[in-house]
């Protein structure tokens, strides 16, 4: 076996090579030895979990990912990679009704008899099947095959890691899978980073016009997992939500409603950017109609809440009406008209898609608009 070790480029070092290869074999030879943990995924709607993903993972420090990758290398993908999917999908036996179980399959490895035994003698009512990205387009016909045996039977596929590898908007139209994972390079500081929050962006209009569910992978903070929410992505996963772990691993349910769309009532959309008046200041001001108005943030830049004075000196602290800097006109006309009488005529607070405020658009301007497209 060191002689298969030489000569070959892999991102495994030569120190590692040998642990490496004692980890694969020993896995192959005795299944117990590798561990099955999973992560919660939950909905970004009201915050409750959804599914969990079922991993692999190895006593020492190898990264499994650097594991797999030295199976694959050393001819043992397959053996090992069946050995994972057969461990995984155990924990259906574990797993409420309602729920559904995420399991990794290689594309490489999907037609192998190895992986289709283990397949053909599951239930699959409450399996997705994720698919990582990086697949030929030479092969894409021979997988679609292959997938539609497995639909029928009642899987569902997701196509893991979008937006990381080859051809990923190519493949969604060509797999119609049912759902796509978005890759955690492109979550991380997603709150922060607009190029990646538009390539985001694109990814979910591409799945909402196709029936997809979207699911944000490697959510490590609060101010990621509100960006995600407000994209529409409709599921998240990651660290800050649960960490996997063996059984079924709890998430503070509490927490992720309150930050949920429901609870908080998003709003969510495209195209405002002409008529929106800048705020210039953390406690921005314009003067109109007699009024002094401003907007209170926090220290991320979101809107806390509306303050103005009128022509009488009386002043007023309501709750931000909040439009995403895409909306139509037209939604944010009926959704500012739809307030009480009292704050109907408030101007809206517009925000990008961290909610950082932008400025402010007023009904006026919306009304005047809106009556010069209608003529």
């Amino acid at each position: 076996m060191q002689g298969r070790l030489e000569g070959r480029r892999t991102d495994v070092t030569d120190l590692d090579a040998e642990p490496a290869v004692r980890v694969i074999t020993s896995a192959i030879a005795d299944p117990t030895t590798m561990d099955i943990v999973t992560q919660p995924i939950v909905s970004l709607d009201h915050g409750g979990v959804v599914g969990y993903e079922a991993l692999a993972r190895f006593a020492g420090a190898i990264p499994t990912e650097r594991l797999f990758l030295e199976a694959s290398e050393l001819g043992f993908g397959a053996e090992l990679e069946a050995i994972a999917l057969e461990r995984g999908l155990g924990v259906l036996q574990h797993l409420p009704q309602g729920f559904v179980l995420h399991v990794n399959v290689s594309p490489t490895y999907l037609g192998m008899q190895e992986i289709h035994r283990i397949l053909e003698r599951s239930s699959l009512d409450r399996v997705v099947i994720e698919l990582t990205e990086h697949i030929p387009v030479s092969e894409i016909n021979r997988l679609r095959r292959q997938l539609e045996v497995y639909r029928l039977r009642g899987a569902r596929i997701a196509l893991d890691d979008a937006g990381a590898g080859y051809g990923g908007l190519e493949l969604i139209y060509a797999l119609e899978p049912e759902m796509i994972k978005i890759d955690r390079f492109l979550i991380s500081g997603i709150d922060h980073n607009s190029a990646a929050a538009a390539v985001v962006a694109t990814l979910v209009d591409v799945a909402r016009t196709k029936g997809i569910q979207v699911v944000a992978e490697g959510i490590e903070t609060q101010v990621e997992f509100d960006a995600v929410a407000r994209l529409g992505i409709d599921m998240g996963q990651g660290y800050w939500i649960a960490r996997p772990g063996r059984g079924l691993p709890r998430v503070d349910v509490a927490k992720l409603s309150r930050l949920s769309r429901t609870e908080r009532n998003v709003t969510l959309g495209r195209d405002l950017a002409r008529i929106t008046e800048p705020v210039a200041t953390a406690l921005g001001s314009a003067g109109f109609k007699g009024q002094t108005f401003g907007i209170g943030v926090d220290s991320y830049g979101r809107a806390l809440f509306v303050w103005s004075v009128g022509a009488d000196g009386a002043e007023h602290v309501r709750n931000a009406t909040e439009v995403e800097c895409g909306l139509s006109r037209a939604e944010c006309l009926r959704r500012g008209l739809a307030r009480g009488i009292e704050s109907r005529l408030d101007p809206l607070v517009v925000t990008d898609h961290a909610r950082r405020v932008l400025g402010i658009v007023r009904v006026e301007q919306l009304l005047s608009s809106a009556g010069m497209e209608a003529s």
